[in-house]
């Protein structure tokens, strides 16, 4: 059995990763700021602080020979990053990471394959449909600390794929995160009958957290294969945030009329953020052919089944929330 490691197991993908691959893997993960979610016991929760690198030396002691890393650990909110730029690269940049699989290879002859979960907004969103040859040039720190963080492990560590993620969506977590998640922000809004305000001038591929799973365990279970190390994980759709909000008003039967379309420009937000960073992932969907990207509107189709289904065919818009 493969033995892998997920850094920020306690956040909201990680949580999933963890939830699905310990049924696949021996599982190992990390938390800091919380305390870890309890998945039934077959996995092992380290705490670690990973700018400065304590606790990363137990995690792969305890687990012994690694097979693969999944890096999700980030400080992912742009206004947050402007604030904290010291902070934020400190973590969005795994330096100690890397000491950690150098010192590893040394102990077990293994370099485990690294997937680093990056952003697209290392784009600069000057066009549609960016694609991993275009330059990148980002217009905020957040998307900055990613890029420098691809460039090192690019230059360090060989066996990697990174992942540049858009708008990441699904249900809410098996433990509820502290953040505001897309999905909670938009039904929250429409089912208290709040005028929310969408723009309709940011253009993203907002992906499923399911797919993104599924395109993990492929990249693990085909890593011996790999040909292309960098890979825009992007849905198969190109929607501005106006769109995303009327179509899960539409799926999950939410009040329309309380959408209020906006252009960015009217709301100060503090931080610069890219109008149109929508990718073509085709090179994904070309290298992990058993990979599917599941549509907005088929994916919401399938939280609600999930509730659904919980519910002996009740509906829950409160559970679709995690309320």
């Amino acid at each position: 059995m493969k033995t892998v490691l997920i850094l920020g197991g306690s956040g909201y993908l990680g949580q999933f990763l963890v939830q699905s691959l310990t049924k696949h893997y021996k599982v190992g993960f990390t938390h800091h700021s919380t305390s870890p979610p309890d998945f039934g016991g077959v996995e092992q929760a380290f705490w670690l602080d990973l700018p400065t690198g304590e606790g990363m030396q137990q995690c792969f002691d305890r687990l012994g020979p690694v097979d693969a890393v999944i890096n999700c650990a980030a400080i992912s909110s742009p206004a947050a990053c402007e604030q904290e730029l010291d902070t934020a690269r400190a973590l969005n940049v795994p330096t100690k990471l890397l000491d950690a699989l150098d010192l590893h290879k040394l102990v077990h002859q293994r370099d485990p394959l690294l997937i680093q979960l990056s952003t697209d907004q290392v784009y600069d969103g000057s066009k549609a449909n960016w694609r991993e040859t275009d330059k990148c040039h980002p217009v905020n720190a957040y998307g900055r600390t990613k890029l420098e963080a691809e460039q090192l492990i690019q230059d360090r560590w060989p066996n990697h794929v990174i992942l540049r993620s858009s708008i990441i969506f699904g249900p809410q977590s098996p433990v509820p995160v502290s953040r505001v998640l897309f999905l909670q922000f938009i039904a929250n809004g429409l089912r208290q009958g709040k005028p929310t305000t969408f723009f309709q001038d940011e253009y993203r591929c907002p992906i499923y957290v399911k797919d993104i799973v599924n395109i993990a365990m492929a990249l693990i279970d085909s890593q011996d294969n790999l040909q292309d190390r960098l890979l825009n994980m992007g849905g198969p759709e190109r929607l501005s945030r106006l769109d995303m909000a009327y179509k899960t008003a539409d799926c999950w039967e939410l009040d329309r009329s309380c959408i209020v379309p906006a252009l960015s420009a009217s709301v100060k937000r503090g931080v610069v953020s890219p109008a149109d960073i929508s990718m073509d992932s085709s090179r994904l969907l070309q290298q992990l052919p058993s990979v599917k990207l599941t549509s907005l509107e088929d994916a919401l189709l399938d939280i609600e089944h999930g509730v659904s289904s919980r519910h002996n065919g009740v509906n829950s818009s409160k559970e679709r929330l995690g309320q």
